[in-house]
């Protein structure tokens, strides 16, 4: 009898404590169901679901336990990323010229999934649509993601372990980027445990610690290279659109396609007009429109259609080279050369300021101002009169040296060089 009672004792703490043990177990289910602030996944891929019931019971000698255990893996549930568009990019046109895009994927799933990629252009202007677009990163990205459990701090991130060991938690590594409420943040360290939880460090504190359920997002860039393909008119500008798809490799269902990113290559374009007075006597004929300009207001010169200068041995000639850069990019490698006849002319030095050459590096705006420039063959400036041939690099404000060099005139410039030279007797 008892044995009896003792009996019926055990058995009533074993039914109080399974009845405690489910209470609780049902409580921490339900927390990671609805705890507060989660984003799109519920609970991490990986994790492992484990659950232990134990059986304790008199036998006649005494009070025995029993415990069993069963073990779920949750699995990942495929998510359409999100992607962010760079841009606006811009370069000069040139044949074989790209722009690099950079598009940002951000994991909506529950775990790490391979996302395959594409990129393809939209509507094209001015190259018969010939600009291609290529994804040059890589034909797929592997993005991580996770799901808080447990208590976090502002650093530390805890998270279900994936069940392996390896320094990686649901593909989020050292280095990797993610994303946790809204803030991107990268991983300075990772506590890797094969079971229970681990914990992802952060560089840099978030503003409040993340509470169970929150959804810890890898985040990837990748790159897309744009080609300006062939100019249709130089002068006008390149655009190609380009855009990238993201397609879950788990559930192809699961894709989105970015936005446009802009590519705009610039075409300069530039023309070239010679003028020449008179500045001795300022004779000429004929009634066509005198050129002038901002830095010469006052000094009128003349070209060779509908007006002739009119001069005598001995008097003075002034030439005005003008060049213009009216399309939407910059030129570059921009040198102007003229050869002297000197069966007429004898080449003028000392004119400007004891200098032979006058440049204007922005004759109709801001600044408008000149340099003067020797001749001379053996100094590093950018204007040279060597037997007959005038070379003068025309870049802009001013160029760099030598004239075989070149210098760059930026879009909707326009530039000048004026040297004079004296008829022969």
């Amino acid at each position: 009898m008892k044995q009896f009672k003792n009996f019926l004792k055990e058995e009533s703490k074993m039914k109080q404590f399974l009845k405690v043990y489910l209470a609780l177990l049902l409580l921490m289910t339900l927390a990671l169901a609805v705890s507060p602030g989660s984003a799109q996944a519920i609970t991490a891929a990986n994790a492992q679901i484990i659950n232990a019931a134990q059986l304790s019971y008199f036998d006649g000698t005494g009070t025995q336990v029993k415990t069993a255990s069963v073990t779920v893996t949750v699995t990942l549930v495929p998510s359409a990323p999100t992607i962010a568009v760079g841009g606006p990019y811009n370069t000069n046109y040139s044949t074989g010229a790209f722009l690099d895009d950079t598009f940002t994927i951000t994991s909506t799933a529950n775990g790490p999934d391979t996302y395959n990629l594409s990129a393809a252009t939209g509507t094209q202007v001015n190259n018969g649509s010939t600009g291609t677009a290529t994804v040059t990163s890589g034909s797929s990205v592997v993005i991580g993601a996770t799901v808080t459990v447990g208590v976090s701090t502002v650093t530390a991130i805890t998270v279900p372990s994936d069940g392996v060991n390896d320094g990686v938690v649901n593909g989020i590594a050292v280095g990797d980027t993610v994303v946790i409420g809204g803030l991107a943040r990268i991983v300075a360290s990772v506590t890797d445990n094969a079971s229970g939880t681990s914990t992802i460090n952060l560089t840099v504190a978030l503003g409040t610690a993340p509470s169970a359920g929150v959804l810890v997002a890898g985040q990837k860039t990748v790159t897309v290279r744009v080609t300006a393909g062939t100019i249709t008119t130089l002068g006008q500008s390149v655009v190609v659109p380009a855009d990238l798809t993201a397609t879950s490799n788990t559930d192809n269902s699961k894709t989105t396609t970015s936005g446009y990113a802009t590519n705009t290559f610039f075409s300069g374009l530039a023309t070239l007009s010679k003028y020449v007075r008179n500045v001795t006597t300022d004779n000429h004929t004929g009634g066509s429109t005198a050129y002038t300009f901002a830095g010469n207001s006052n000094v009128y010169y003349y070209n060779l259609t509908g007006t002739a200068v009119n001069a005598k041995p001995g008097e003075v000639l002034e030439y005005l080279l003008v060049a213009i850069n009216s399309g939407t990019g910059q030129v570059t490698s921009a040198v102007i050369t003229d050869n002297v006849p000197t069966q007429y002319v004898t080449f003028k030095t000392g004119v400007y300021s004891a200098k032979d050459f006058q440049y204007w590096p922005n004759v109709v705006g801001t600044p408008a101002t000149s340099f003067t420039w020797t001749a001379a063959s053996t100094n590093d400036d950018p204007a040279q009169y060597i037997a007959s041939a005038i070379t003068v690099n025309v870049g802009r404000n001013p160029p760099p040296s030598l004239p075989a060099v070149g210098g760059t005139i930026p879009s909707n410039t326009t530039v000048a060089v004026i040297y004079q030279a004296t008829v022969n007797p």
